[in-house]
């Protein structure tokens, strides 16, 4: 039996809000009519938040994105001061790719500061220059560089990237100065959000610098914060480190808030591949501006995720989700003291922009419950194996950036110490599922991380090789 919190399977209407279900009802069945309790289980008194249930719920619509929300146990265990629940969010974009996407305003941020000067701007330009070819008719790019200052070079337009001038403004840029990172971003969101673009169009910007940012604003709290204010009204941020000299943990925050993704360039050779990567996730794109909220219940983490609490409201940044693509979102919950046999979770709801209808809103939110006991023994018997091991992976994927953390202090001791643990314990989760492939394939990583810890002790380059290699890795294994 599969310890379900409810396992709950949504797919959201194509540009149709949702309502929460009544919580005193059973869930209705696709064809309208009440839903029959699983087998072998009673009805649900009507103060009770959801019936509990050991399958699959019909589905409410149906549309590009679909929810699955499971619990590590299906009864936890509480005690006096409540207890903690790890949930299991999944998301899925359904369908293919859209054979027509969504026109984009695309914001190209390049870095010309000296330190970009030789390989890395020609292989970033040859590189932007390819981009430009995949876009459309209907795209509208602009082109933004800086070093000591920020220059907007290309004014995106409403002919599209195909003209001349935007290719002979990025042909210009030339290398000299140093980073002006912040204010360069400010300008590119700036400029998408006082944009005439509509809701049918995606707004993106990509950042990209091979340095540390030493002009104008730096706190990397301001900077992320400027990205999360552009998140909210539909700009999303990719981030793209060049080489071994920038800040991986602000580019990363920048990625996070901005609801898009960062990538680790280690040299210039690689540039072209990531740029097409990140390419074929807009192109891919179904749904955007993706957001849990969570009323009614304390979110001690959302492991991988930036979140917010305005209101008692928590709300966790999501991003783009593409056709095909699987998010797994980890949230950790308090759960009140209460009287078995349940006690309510709250609600949970997905926000998203419909981007295969023209932007438009899609939203569905259910009510959540856990069963309860006073019985450890039961509780712990009561565990899905599936959630447990995602837990797993995404607290195994922090250990493994305190080991580039550690390295990148010179603290071996203490990297090693880590990779020991992570291992010891990625191997007692294999024992209880065998067959489970991303366990394996992340015990090859702290692996792999074991085998070249002597060749970050060897020189301050291949310390930060190594630092900015499995930081990116672990960045990967919690979005996964």
């Amino acid at each position: 039996m599969r310890a379900l919190l409810t396992l709950l399977t949504v797919a959201l209407a194509a540009g149709c809000a949702t309502a929460a279900p009544n919580p005193a009802a059973p869930e209705p069945a696709a064809n309208g009519t009440p839903a029959t309790p699983a087998s072998g289980a009673e009805a649900a008194p009507a103060s009770a938040p959801l019936a509990l249930a050991t399958g699959p719920l019909a589905p409410q619509t149906k549309g590009p994105v679909s929810i699955q929300a499971l619990t590590r146990f299906k009864t936890v265990h509480v005690g006096p001061d409540g207890a903690e629940l790890d949930v299991l969010v999944r998301l899925k974009g359904d369908g293919a790719v859209p054979a027509e996407r969504a026109p984009m305003d695309l914001v190209i941020v390049l870095d010309r500061s000296g330190s970009m000067r030789g390989d890395k701007l020609v292989a970033v330009k040859s590189a932007a220059l390819k981009l430009l070819d995949r876009l459309g008719k209907d795209d509208r790019v602009t082109l933004i560089s800086y070093s000591d200052d920020v220059t907007v070079d290309a004014l995106g337009g409403p002919t599209g990237p195909s003209g001349r001038a935007l290719r002979d403004a990025l042909m210009r840029v030339s290398a000299g100065g140093s980073t002006a990172l912040g204010p360069a971003l400010f300008k590119a969101i700036e400029q998408l959000e006082r944009g005439d673009r509509g809701e049918a169009r995606m707004a993106h910007v990509m950042l990209l610098s091979d340095g540390l940012a030493n002009q104008g604003e730096q706190r990397p709290e301001v900077i992320g914060a400027r990205a999360a204010g552009g998140f909210r009204v539909g700009v999303s941020v990719s981030t793209l480190g060049v080489g071994l000299d920038y800040n991986e943990d602000l580019m990363t925050r920048v990625a996070d808030q901005g609801g898009g993704r960062y990538h680790f360039i280690k040299d210039s050779e690689a540039v072209a591949a990531v740029l097409n990567d990140e390419m074929n996730g807009l192109v891919a794109t179904v749904a955007r501006g993706v957001e849990l909220e969570l009323k009614g219940v304390q979110v001690i983490k959302a492991f991988g995720y930036p979140s917010d609490v305005v209101d008692g409201v928590t709300k966790v940044r999501v991003g783009a989700l593409g056709a095909g693509q699987v998010r797994e979102v980890v949230l950790r919950v308090k759960v009140p003291a209460g009287v078995a046999p349940s006690v309510a979770l709250g609600e949970l709801a997905v926000n998203f922009r419909d981007a295969t209808a023209a932007g438009a809103p899609g939203r569905a939110a259910v009510a959540l419950a856990v069963g309860t006991t006073h019985d450890a023994e039961l509780a712990k018997s009561s565990e899905d194996t599936e959630v447990a091991v995602r837990v797993h992976e995404v607290e195994a994927a922090e250990k493994l950036e305190q080991v580039a953390i550690a390295t990148s202090q010179g603290d071996f001791d203490g990297a090693s110490q880590h990779l020991n643990l992570a291992v010891e314990g990625l191997r007692r989760e294999l024992q209880k599922a065998p067959q489970n492939q991303k366990l394996r394939a992340q015990l090859d990583e702290f692996e792999e991380a074991a085998a070249e810890m002597d060749d970050a002790k060897a020189s301050a380059s291949a310390r930060k090789s190594y630092t900015k290699k499995f930081k990116a890795k672990a960045y990967s294994a919690k979005k996964r």
